[in-house]
């Protein structure tokens, strides 16, 4: 069955940043939008994970590692390098792209999201952001769930990362948010449903 994409009634190709801290949902959430609408999916861990563990071992350190320095301040930044090129690159030649990753100092960062949001006026595309959210032991269940070794340290250290994180913290722009925590009220696909129904008729949507 071939597919082919309507003109957006923006005139814009929708770009979706979703969001959120370990454990809140986003891969979920990211597919979900990404069935809902038709548009493509990237997902920084499924993009950059093997280089980013082969790279940290040959720099000395734990594949494993999302914590230390090293991560942080040599790895991290490639892992979005490589994310956010691979996203430009469909949206010049106008894919719409459904971005998963933290994005934690990305979308607090006031500078960041200026750069990007200039960027998309230039080529034509409209930013959005999904913010998933979520409560402390609904993430614990989940990176429990998952058992990816990525995660080993947090929750052998869960007070600690509790502390190095707000989950207060929200994106510094207008944004979706989607409350996935055990106890929402209403049920993530439904939650996912509703934001993608806004976003088709702001930006339109892949057809048979």
């Amino acid at each position: 069955m071939s597919t082919h994409t309507t003109a957006p009634p923006t005139g814009q190709v929708p770009f979706v940043l979703v969001a959120g801290f370990a454990g809140s949902g986003k891969s979920e959430a990211g597919k979900l939008l990404s069935q809902a609408t038709g548009w493509s999916l990237l997902d920084k861990d499924t993009l950059t994970r093997p280089l980013t563990e082969s790279l940290l071992s040959a720099l000395g350190g734990d594949p494993d590692d999302r914590q230390t320095p090293l991560y942080g301040e040599q790895v991290r930044p490639l892992e979005y390098d490589c994310l956010m090129k691979t996203c430009w690159e469909n949206l010049e030649h106008g894919v719409p792209v459904i971005a998963v990753a933290p994005f934690l100092k990305e979308v607090a960062d006031p500078q960041w999201v200026s750069r990007m949001l200039r960027r998309c006026d230039r080529i034509g595309v409209a930013p959005e952001i999904l913010w998933v959210d979520s409560d402390e032991a609904s993430m614990q269940e989940r990176l429990t769930a998952r058992n990816a070794r990525r995660d080993t340290w947090k929750l052998a250290n869960w007070r600690e990362y509790l502390g190095s994180i707000s989950l207060d913290h929200r994106p510094v722009r207008d944004h979706f948010l989607i409350d996935n925590r055990v106890t929402a009220p209403t049920p993530l696909a439904e939650q996912v449903e509703a934001a993608a129904l806004t976003l088709i008729s702001r930006h339109g949507t892949v057809t048979a």
